[in-house]
């Protein structure tokens, strides 16, 4: 760049000595201070904003001399060789004026260039910025929404686990209680019925004058008569064999009676088309949960009269038990359901696929129904 400087320097000056030497013996008019004007555009062509003007203040002493030096025709009135000297200055001024206004120009339009690229890269930064925080904000949203899906998966996987370990128990406990039922029955309660019969033969034995000892036999008769009956009672209460032998008809309505007679209920049972041939996971799931319900409204519902009904559709089998009782809040009882036993009794359910319906309204009684799809019922 300073080496292109030096060299329009130079070309410069070698010009305009050129042109005032020429204007010293040649009369060019006018066209000196287009040439001069020439050398002035061409100092517009270095890296010095000045310069153009400089050249002009320059050209005007020579255009001024080259007049005055210059050769003088008789032909070419005084006036006429003023006027192109004065038309040879405003054409250099002109154009010194031009480039000046138009070097201006370029810098006013440069600075702007700066300053609109300077509000450009700003706001380039700005957005980069703002684009980092979002992409950052995105990929934490991404990562919280992945984390949550796999909680959410974990969760659920955690809760059908728990849902099958609860079937799970609830299949080994009833198999518990089948198995507890069995050896009450058929070894305990045997075992109690040989003592008795052994307590009558010993008491036939007796001779007549020991009457103490037949009173004693007696009575030890009748408390061996009364524990194997409670034997009798609690393996039922285990697993009731009528459930297994004669269906879930016959163990419903052995069920209600001995309800009814255990408390002031009046207790009715209905049946709609009955079943047959049912599984007996479901005729167990649905005894269970009729057991369940018949404690909670002799324990809970003050009730008068109660209704268990067992229907058998085209869609499967509904167990409904109804009461007259005080009724509950479902809401509550769904936020606590321990307290109705209702944790145990939905697990049953769902372990044969079925659903569960709770109708109640304080002081106006409750109804709960159970379905069990036909796909679980046919065997």
């Amino acid at each position: 760049m300073r080496n292109s400087n030096h060299t329009i320097l130079a070309l410069i000056i070698g010009l305009g000595g050129a042109l005032f030497a020429i204007d010293l013996f040649v009369p060019l008019g006018i066209a000196v201070g287009v040439l001069y004007a020439g050398i002035v555009i061409l100092a517009a062509a270095s890296s010095y904003p000045r310069l153009p003007f400089l050249i002009a203040i320059a050209s005007t002493p020579l255009i001024i001399a080259g007049a005055a030096l210059g050769p003088q025709h008789a032909s070419i009135p005084l006036w006429v060789g003023v006027s192109n000297r004065l038309f040879s200055l405003i054409i250099v001024w002109v154009a010194a004026m031009l480039l000046q206004q138009r070097q201006r120009a370029e810098i006013q339009l440069r600075e702007a260039k700066n300053e609109l690229e300077g509000r450009v890269d700003a706001r380039t930064k700005e957005l980069a910025d703002v684009n980092h925080s979002l992409m950052q904000e995105i990929s934490g949203h991404i990562q919280t929404e992945g984390f949550l899906r796999t909680s959410e998966q974990a969760l659920a996987t955690s809760r059908q686990e728990l849902r099958d370990l609860a079937a799970r128990l609830l299949t080994v406990q009833e198999e518990e209680r089948r198995r507890i039922s069995r050896d009450l029955h058929d070894d305990i309660n045997q075992r109690l019925a040989m003592l008795v019969v052994q307590a009558e033969s010993l008491e036939a034995t007796l001779p007549a004058s020991a009457v103490g000892c037949s009173k004693e036999l007696r009575s030890i008769q009748d408390r061996l008569t009364e524990l194997s009956d409670d034997v009798r009672h609690l393996a039922y209460q285990f697993h009731p064999s009528i459930l297994d032998d004669l269906g879930l008809p016959v163990a419903l309505q052995r069920l209600i009676d001995e309800c009814a007679v255990r408390s002031n209920l009046a207790i009715s049972l209905e049946l709609i088309a009955p079943p047959k041939g049912i599984p007996q996971t479901v005729s167990t799931c649905l005894y269970r949960i009729a057991q369940e319900c018949l404690a909670n409204i002799m324990k809970h519902a003050h009730a008068t009269q109660a209704r268990v009904s067992l229907a058998s559709t085209v869609d499967g089998i509904t167990l409904t038990v109804q009461d007259d009782g005080v009724g509950f809040d479902t809401q509550q009882a769904v936020d606590n359901p321990r307290g109705l036993g209702l944790v145990s009794m939905a697990e049953r359910v769902r372990l044969v696929h079925g659903t569960v319906t709770i109708d109640s309204i304080p002081q106006q009684g409750t109804r709960l129904s159970i379905h069990v799809p036909r796909a679980e019922v046919s065997v």
